[in-house]
């Protein structure tokens, strides 16, 4: 009797402490013993160049440095490989500039990569190293993540290796202006998992075990703010990057702004955005859309205002079709376009429509060489041979450049000129849409 009492008390501590073991597998443990080994560590190495100053050096230069020094400097971040052939998704800042960059596995290996491609705008960068067979994990299918479900963020912050923190979604279609460049980024998943300084280009997972972003950015002086962009967006860059060397951006051909409260919709109708110029031969245009047009939703997603449009315009890619819910007095319609890519001289059309000015090419500058009579440009007192310095906050020395800007930013409210005259140069900026009446 007393040894069968004694077996049972050993099988109850053994179900006890089998018990408490599978508690501490939890599906955040689950998910990442199975995916932390395809999240890398980066290493960027950069050699900057600088010519040292000094007094002594400019009053005494036989005895001041002999020339520019290099100098080496290093900067952390993270990666995710995305496929079996070794391609690795990071963000563009963790590599700008880099000579050389070290990819550091979980297995305590490490391997220099190859940059394959990257697009500034979207904060992105594919590299491909030669080992093969390793671990990986591929962008999500599916952009469905839900508010609030629990999300988990793996990377190099700090130079900490394969770091794990945990959170929730905080917020989808984030819009986030850089306090550096002023450059707006939208569509950002929002996290309150710990994001540090080099978490950048990490992977932020879901309980399945997708990758549904990379890890980009934070808000310095806040706590539990952190931002990744969407799988759906870093798939549609990495495709472009490796078909055409750059990312295209889609074209619908009209310019929206948000809607006054006077003319907004009824209470729980979406308050949409109305259209203020459409561009002669868009697909816009050839849909019949025109100014004046209130646009509902898009892609079945209600539009409230200019970020929401921005959003959706931005996970499009030429080619695509997108289907716009259309106001009207008595009812609404629905509109299909399929995206195209901006007009080559789309910067050109822009400031001669919106703007009221022609340009041309005088020793490495872009200058006027007419003013629209009674335009903006007219009102605000241009002048033939006046100098275009930069387009929003970029400097600029030829029109390829002007019209690479604005097809990048063709979905900003307003363009910021930098016009010189003479010794001076004044900030002038521009709506993004045309004066004439509709």
């Amino acid at each position: 009797m007393k040894r069968s009492v004694a077996v049972t008390v050993v099988l109850l501590a053994a179900a006890a402490a089998a018990a408490a073991q599978s508690l501490r597998r939890t599906p955040v443990v689950q998910v990442v013993e199975r995916v932390r080994p395809a999240v890398v560590n980066l290493t960027a190495r950069q050699v900057v160049t600088v010519r040292p100053r000094s007094l002594f050096g400019d009053l005494f230069p036989e005895f001041g440095a002999a020339g520019p020094q290099a100098y080496t400097t290093q900067s952390l971040g993270s990666g995710v490989l995305i496929s079996p052939d070794g391609l690795i998704v990071t963000n563009e800042h963790v590599i700008e500039g880099a000579a050389e960059i070290k990819v550091g596995f979980s297995d305590g290996k490490s391997e220099e990569a190859e940059v394959i491609g990257s697009d500034a705008d979207s904060d992105l960068a594919i590299l491909r190293v030669a080992a093969r067979g390793r671990p990986f994990l591929p962008l999500a299918e599916k952009d469905d993540s839900m508010i609030g479900e629990t999300m988990i963020a793996i990377g190099n912050p700090l130079g900490l290796g394969s770091t794990v923190t945990v959170g929730v979604l905080s917020a989808r279609d984030r819009t986030v202006t850089s306090p550096n460049t002023h450059r707006v980024y939208t569509d950002f998943l929002q996290t309150d998992a710990s994001i540090n300084p080099g978490n950048s280009g990490g992977g932020l997972v879901d309980l399945d075990g997708r990758l549904i972003g990379i890890n980009t950015a934070i808000i310095g002086d806040a706590q539990g703010i952190g931002f990744a962009i969407p799988a759906k967006r870093v798939r549609r860059v990495v495709d472009d990057l490796l078909r055409y060397g750059h990312v295209q951006a889609a074209w619908l051909g009209m310019f929206v702004a948000n809607r006054d409260e006077r003319r907004r919709g009824r209470q729980g109708e979406a308050a949409g955005v109305e259209v203020v110029d459409v561009f002669p031969g868009s697909p816009a245009a050839v849909a019949g859309l025109h100014r004046g047009v209130v646009v509902l939703a898009g892609n079945g997603r209600p539009i409230s205002g200019r970020d929401d449009y921005t959003t959706l315009l931005a996970q499009l890619a030429p080619g695509d079709r997108v289907t716009f819910e259309i106001g009207g007095r008595n009812a609404s319609r629905t509109v299909t376009l399929r995206a195209g890519e901006p007009p080559a001289d789309l910067g050109e059309q822009v400031l001669l429509r919106f703007v009221g000015v022609r340009l041309a090419e005088r020793a490495r500058k872009v200058v006027v060489s007419r003013v629209v009579a009674g335009s903006r440009a007219d009102d605000a007192g241009l002048a033939n041979g006046d100098v275009v310095l930069q387009v929003n906050g970029e400097r600029v020395s030829n029109i390829a450049e002007i019209n690479r800007i604005v097809a990048r930013d063709h979905t900003r409210s307003s363009l910021l000129l930098v016009i010189q005259r003479g010794a001076f140069a004044y900030q002038l900026p521009f709506p993004m849409s045309s004066n004439a009446p509709g």
